[in-house]
């Protein structure tokens, strides 16, 4: 989904490194 994309560019920028731990671990495990 666009959504798991958008997510996963923020993460590499380092914007939402911090915040969403949690749904990190749910998109590592999907």
């Amino acid at each position: 989904p666009l959504q798991l994309l958008a997510y996963y560019t923020a993460v590499e920028k380092g914007c939402d490194v911090d915040k969403p731990r949690n749904l990190a671990k749910s998109v590592t495990v999907e």
